[in-house]
């Protein structure tokens, strides 16, 4: 191993501005379901139809499997963190009788367990054929049988599908697929899991599909429910045979064969329902209700003190409010009658799509718990309410917790405990909600868009992540990761010669810069609608001069001075992002940018002039993911990497982009791409990271290793190799960043 050092220069790294809260008045309605960075997944992650078949990328993982050889059987991976911060996770359940022990879902990080209410966890998935959880649900009557519902319902465009449920007989700690989406056509995104507490073999789960007005049967969402404890399934069809989705689903807990659910077919039946036959029958409960199309994505509770008290907390589905709040309503009478309880309170309240939950104290009918990105508590019923946490608020503060609220959970063996699941990992409250504390440590969950490693000293790396900044450590531990930029991390780079020289970015081509222990913002002085037009925005810097580097939105800009001016260099490329960019260390004078619409352009004269598109009929039209070249292969050879299925997914050019060759060959899975490295002191050896894995070829492409071994299955978004450890490091979009030595 070559020796490691922290250059002279290198000062302690400050943090720059954390993620911010719109004031009071300021909160602008989002007129789609999805978050702003939905248009960034279409592009780079996201399958090109709305949900692909569920089984493709599984297919695509075992053909691998069994086609590739292994690249070495010494190949194993080490966690590198972050084990400290978290990410999004989604659901949560309790042991009946023991409040400590739980087990939680992470969107893409699989089941995780703790048995000291979340002070130290444990991975109970790795090489499931899924990570994405969207629901999880335990049998109150035999603690040990865990249900859980895969593929994320949370409604936005990077809430990946599953492949079913899977049930666990002992507390977790084996699984089985007990129902498969493509056997029995339940829902590939599963929101809630609902046990009948009067009979465990009776179950229903609720979910979403690929859209809501799909005409495709394996596209729809709805309700499911089994009679022989999740043997066989039959859709429900009283809201409709075509596609809707069921967002929630709560069995009254004294009144056998009684259950509620809310609903969503964009029309007069949505809203909530209630059945007392045991789902045979279905009645519309609307009496003090807005209009059934009003509602959206809606959330329930019903005490337990008192059952006939029932609370809605629903989205307002109109157009022009979108994503605001309807109103939190509630029922004294077993929802017969309904009345608004919110008044103004919610009206800054927003992304009720994406996070929406509620819960009552299972002693006190009139204390209850909701929100959306942050959450909310009244101990009167509903008379008034209290913003009890703030996301933007300092970490370790009583009234923080992390944003977007995806389940609460009371358990009722330990009043006034909640446990938040949210973007965050876990906050819990010991005290009915009104002080909090994080109990994330141990959770490897975070979701990476990026990373880098300081070529310098391989102790300092860091990426940018989903809802949780731009995260980097400077030594080497997976328990010492911390924030340096808020909101969601966008791409950072270490200068090579300078582990303190960094820049880090976040939505919207906010650029910082830290040297010297100095941080400052250096993003470009583009208008605000080209700044609004691209979500991430590729950073690169010149390998021969630090003062140059290059970024994107539609066009092209670089600065000759770290930052202090900027200049567009190139006109509008094909109308959208930039997604990749690459200056040749053989010659710095070539650029070569790649676009989410699969174009590639070159410039031969460091920025100056720009060719047209080079892309040709040879590569797919689907988003440029990642381009790398090496000087030893000389300026004009390039590989690169392009997302989406259907398609070869690696290209490479050796006359500058004039033409290209597939060297992907089938051989690799049929899934998106999102890195491509060359090794530079052997150019033939060649790594690839997908939704399937890492790849490796060590003759240039002609053939490829598989060398995944012990990575969980989940998506590797980024690839860095530091020559001098000899070590490749990947970036996960939901189980935190990996690293393996190399040969």
């Amino acid at each position: 191993m070559a020796p490691r050092f922290r250059p002279k220069n290198s000062k302690p790294l400050k943090p720059g501005p954390r993620k911010k809260d719109l004031a009071p008045g300021r909160r602008k309605p989002r007129l789609s379901r999805h978050k702003t960075r939905s248009t960034w997944f279409q592009g780079n992650s996201a399958w090109p139809v709305r949900e692909a078949p569920v089984d493709v990328l599984v297919r695509e993982r075992d053909r691998v499997k069994k086609t590739l050889a292994a690249a070495a059987k010494r190949v194993q991976w080490e966690c590198v963190g972050p084990t400290n911060i978290g990410g999004r996770m989604t659901s949560i359940v309790c042991h009946p009788e023991k409040p400590d022990c739980i087990w939680a879902g992470a969107a893409a990080g699989g089941v995780w367990q703790s048995k000291d209410a979340g002070r130290t966890w444990r991975a109970l998935w790795s090489d499931h054929d899924t990570l994405n959880i969207g629901s999880l649900a335990i049998d109150p009557k035999n603690p040990a049988v865990i249900y859980c519902g895969t593929g994320e319902a949370n409604l936005s465009i990077d809430s990946y599908a599953g492949v079913g449920i899977y049930r666990t007989d002992n507390g977790g700690e084996t699984w089985k697929l007990l129902a498969s989406s493509s056997e029995t056509g339940v829902p590939t995104r599963i929101g809630v899991i609902a046990i009948d507490p009067f009979d465990s073999k009776h179950l229903r789960i609720g979910g979403i599909g690929a859209n809501e007005s799909s005409p495709r049967p394996e596209d729809f969402g709805g309700m499911f429910v089994s009679h022989d404890g999740g043997v066989s399934w039959q859709r429900e069809t009283f809201i409709s045979k075509s596609n809707y989705w069921c967002h929630a689903i709560v069995f009254h807990p004294t009144k056998r064969d009684t259950l509620f659910a809310t609903c969503t077919e964009q029309g007069a039946k949505s809203g909530i329902w209630r059945s007392d036959n045991r789902g045979e029958n279905w009645s519309q409960l609307t009496k003090g209700l807005p209009d059934p199309e009003s509602f959206g994505r809606t959330s329930l509770a019903i005490s337990s003190a008192n059952p006939e008290v029932i609370f809605a907390f629903a989205e307002d589905a109109h157009s022009s409010r979108s994503d605001l709040l309807l109103g939190v309503f509630r029922s004294d009478n077993g929802g017969k009658t309904w009345k608004q309880i919110g008044g103004k309170h919610f009206a800054q309240e927003g992304q009720i799509s994406y996070g929406n939950t509620i819960a009552i104290h299972p002693k006190n009918a009139d204390h209850v718990l909701c929100g959306g990105v942050d959450l909310h508590l009244t101990t009167n019923g509903g008379k008034t309410w209290t913003k009890v946490t703030r996301g933007e608020a300092k970490p370790g503060k009583s009234n923080y917790a992390h944003s977007d609220h995806h389940h609460l959970l009371m358990p009722p063996a330990a009043p006034g405990r909640v446990y938040d699941p949210n973007d965050g990992g876990l906050d819990v409250s010991e005290d009915g909600g009104v002080t909090w504390s994080n109990r994330s440590k141990g959770l490897a969950i975070t979701m990476y868009y990026d990373m880098d490693v300081a070529q310098s000293d391989g102790r300092h790396f860091g990426g940018g992540a989903q809802d949780n900044g731009t995260l980097v450590t400077t030594d080497d531990r997976s328990d010492t990761h911390f924030e340096i930029l808020g909101g969601d991390g966008g791409w950072m780079i270490y200068d090579p010669a300078d582990a303190g020289h960094i820049y880090a970015s976040y939505y919207h081509m906010n650029i910082w810069r830290w040297c010297n222990g100095r941080r400052g913002d250096v993003s470009p002085p583009a208008s605000q609608k080209e700044k609004n037009s691209v979500w991430m925005v590729y950073v690169a810097m010149d390998p021969h001069n630090r003062k140059t580097v290059f970024t994107g939105s539609k066009r092209v800009w670089r600065t000759k001075n770290e930052g202090k001016n900027w200049t567009a260099v190139s006109p509008v490329l094909d109308d959208s992002p930039v997604s990749a960019i690459e200056i040749a260390p053989a010659d710095s004078d070539r650029i070569y940018v790649g676009t989410e619409n699969g174009g590639v352009f070159r410039s031969l004269d460091g920025g100056r002039t720009w060719s047209a598109n080079l892309s040709g009929a040879t590569l797919p039209g689907h988003a440029i993911t990642r381009i790398d070249s090496t000087a030893k292969l000389g300026e004009d050879c390039i590989l690169l990497t392009v997302a989406n299925f259907g398609h070869p997914h690696v290209f490479r050019s050796q006359d500058a982009g004039k033409t290209w060759e597939d060297i992907d060959n089938g051989q690799l899975p049929d899934v998106p791409h999102h890195a491509v490295v060359i090794r530079p002191d052997a150019p033939e050896t060649i790594y690839v990271g997908n939704d399937a894995g890492v790849f490796l070829s060590p003759d240039s492409g002609r053939t490829w290793m598989n060398m995944t071994a012990n990575l969980p299955n989940v998506m590797v978004v980024d690839l860095v190799l530091h020559e001098k450890d000899a070590t490749l490091s990947a970036a996960t979009y939901g189980r935190s960043l990996w690293r393996t030595r190399i040969d």
